[in-house]
Parts: structure tokens; C-alpha cells; sequence
């Protein structure tokens, strides 16, 4: 195999995650995918049920108070807003570890050694299976999210290629960098990066529905619909007349 990475244009040069001791992460890193939710998602969730939290802290204060206990924290919780923000800021922090706990034992990535041309798969807080980047047959992944990332390793001696699968490659443009660098190290052509690949996916699905729209009206495709958004949607708004008999049909129109 050839193990002299193609040439790659500045402007499409990979800049994946690297570990600590510089190992490039092909997929996701831990903080990638844990942040987004931890500070967007779980705080909404946390304020949302900030009420039950609230009220469970107003009867352990009336507990602590019928206890003959009154110090600094009972004072504090007085107020009703203190028990609502105390009690939303005490689930966000429980529902972060929560989450924070199943993806640290479950994330799956795979560790390039660029000096050592070295691959190491690592599965939650192991490392399950190990590899050359010169036995990479295939190393293949989407760049939308929930897509995964195949990497196909064949040692001497193996009749069939072991396939690492690595889930959410597509997950952000450090995630699938690291999937790009490792296709250039192992002798293949790298991907475009992932904001072209999105666009073309966006595109591409754009004009499928598009297409079905057409077809319901008995609209004539043009190609140039498939990259003009307006022009589409110009003479799809046309022919909607036409069909209602407010505009008079040009030929080539559906009949109403």
C-alpha cells in the first residue's frame, strides 16, 4: 500500500482533536459531545422541573425547623425563588453526572499515532484492539451527525479486514478531521471537509423534495431547480396559480 499521504490543499488541511500526549481522536472527544447538552439541554430540563426540587427543599427546611434548627442554609432557603434556583442548580448538577457518567464508560474513538503509524481503538476506559495505519484498508464515514465512521484493519494473516466502527463521526469538523487525517495517512484520498459535505447533503435533500413537489403538481423538472432555490420556487408558486385558474397556463403547464 502506498503510505505517502496525497497532497491536501491548504485550505482543506484536517485540524482534528488531539490527546494529551498528541494522538489525533478519529471521532468525537468526550467534551465534544458532553458540553452542548450539559450547558443547553440539561439546565432547560432542570428548570423545568425546578418546582419539585423546590418544594422538596421547602419541606426538609419546615423538617429542619421543626427540629429546632435554624441556622444559615434554613435562612436561606426562605425565600421561594431560593428554593427554585437551589433546586434547579441541584438537578443540573445530578442530571450532568448522570450523563456525564454512561458516555465516559460507552464513547468509542480510535487513537492515530502519526510518528509510530500506530491505531488503537478505545472502547469507554479501554483500549480493545490495536493496529498499523500501513493495514487500514478502508476508512470510510458521513459527515452528518449520527452517521458512523468504518475503519476497516487487516493484519498479516487475516483472511477478512477487522471493522472498527466509531459512532458520530460526523458530529462536528474536529470529529471527521480526524477520520480525513487518517484516510491521508493511510495512503487514500481525504474526504472534502465536512461544511462542503453538509452543504452537498442539505442540497441533496433540498431538491429530493423539491422533485416530489413537481410531481404532485405535474410540474416540468428543470435542472437548474437543483441548485436555484428561488428559481424553484418562482415557478413552483406559478403553476400553484395556474392550477387555482388564477394565471393563464404557458405550454407545457399541467392542466387544471
Amino acid at each position: 500500500m502506498n503510505t505517502t499521504p496525497p497532497a491536501v490543499p491548504d485550505r482543506a488541511a484536517p485540524a482534528p482533536r488531539r490527546s494529551r500526549g498528541g494522538e489525533v481522536l478519529v471521532g468525537p472527544s468526550v467534551r465534544a459531545r458532553y458540553l452542548p447538552g450539559a450547558l443547553i439541554g440539561l439546565p432547560l430540563v432542570a428548570l423545568l422541573l425546578s418546582p419539585l426540587a423546590g418544594a422538596g427543599l421547602q419541606q426538609w427546611r419546615a423538617s429542619r425547623r421543626s427540629a429546632g434548627h435554624d441556622g444559615a442554609l434554613e435562612q436561606l432557603l426562605a425565600p421561594t425563588w431560593a428554593q427554585l434556583l437551589l433546586g434547579a442548580l441541584a438537578l443540573w448538577a445530578l442530571f450532568a453526572l448522570w450523563a456525564l457518567v454512561p458516555l465516559l464508560l460507552t464513547r468509542t474513538l480510535v487513537l492515530l499515532d502519526e510518528e509510530r503509524r500506530t491505531l488503537r481503538l478505545r472502547k469507554g476506559l479501554r483500549i480493545r484492539d490495536r493496529g498499523s495505519v500501513d493495514e487500514v484498508e478502508y476508512a470510510v464515514g458521513e459527515a452528518v451527525r449520527g452517521s458512523l465512521g468504518l475503519i476497516g484493519v487487516r493484519t498479516p494473516g487475516q483472511a477478512q479486514p477487522r471493522q472498527w466502527v466509531v459512532p458520530e463521526i460526523g458530529w462536528d469538523d474536529a470529529s471527521f478531521d480526524g477520520l480525513r487525517l487518517l484516510q491521508a495517512a493511510a495512503g487514500f484520498t481525504p474526504a472534502p471537509p465536512r461544511a462542503e459535505l453538509v452543504a452537498e447533503h442539505v442540497r441533496s435533500r433540498r431538491e429530493a423534495a423539491h422533485r416530489e413537489l413537481a410531481t404532485r403538481l405535474g410540474m416540468p423538472w428543470r435542472e437548474e431547480y437543483a441548485q436555484d432555490d428561488a428559481a424553484f420556487r418562482a415557478e413552483f408558486d406559478r403553476v400553484r396559480r395556474v392550477l387555482g385558474g388564477k394565471e393563464p397556463p404557458r405550454e407545457g403547464d399541467p392542466e387544471p
